[in-house]
């Protein structure tokens, strides 16, 4: 079973500006964002038409959707059962690089 302790390494990852775990109704479980609780319920909305995706898709596993803004830190958020991981990503980074990165850093935590 990951721990906080676990996530709180997704800042360490090159191209990761900032994390939110958010529990499925909006609690935010850990995070390194100032406004985290201002954006928890975009990542619940967001997460939740991932799983909606994954079901269509036949429950595809590490299904994520990003969220595009116009300062270029897009939010990747993927589902993650009852959570919802957001990861805000610096400007520079491709969101594929990133996304793949942070789903080989997801697996180690199963």
């Amino acid at each position: 079973m990951a721990t906080t302790k676990d996530f709180s390494k997704l800042a360490d990852i090159e191209g990761v500006a900032s994390y939110i775990l958010v529990r499925d109704d909006g609690y935010v479980v850990s995070e390194n964002y100032e406004d985290a609780v201002a954006i928890s319920s975009a990542i619940v909305t967001t997460g939740k038409y991932c799983d909606s995706l994954a079901e269509d898709l036949a429950d595809r596993r590490y299904m994520f959707c990003s969220i595009e803004r116009s300062s270029g830190n897009n939010i990747i958020v993927f589902s993650l059962g009852r959570y919802y991981l957001g990861i805000i990503k610096h400007p520079s980074i491709d969101a594929q690089v990133l996304s793949d990165t942070i789903i080989n850093f997801l697996r180690t935590l199963s």
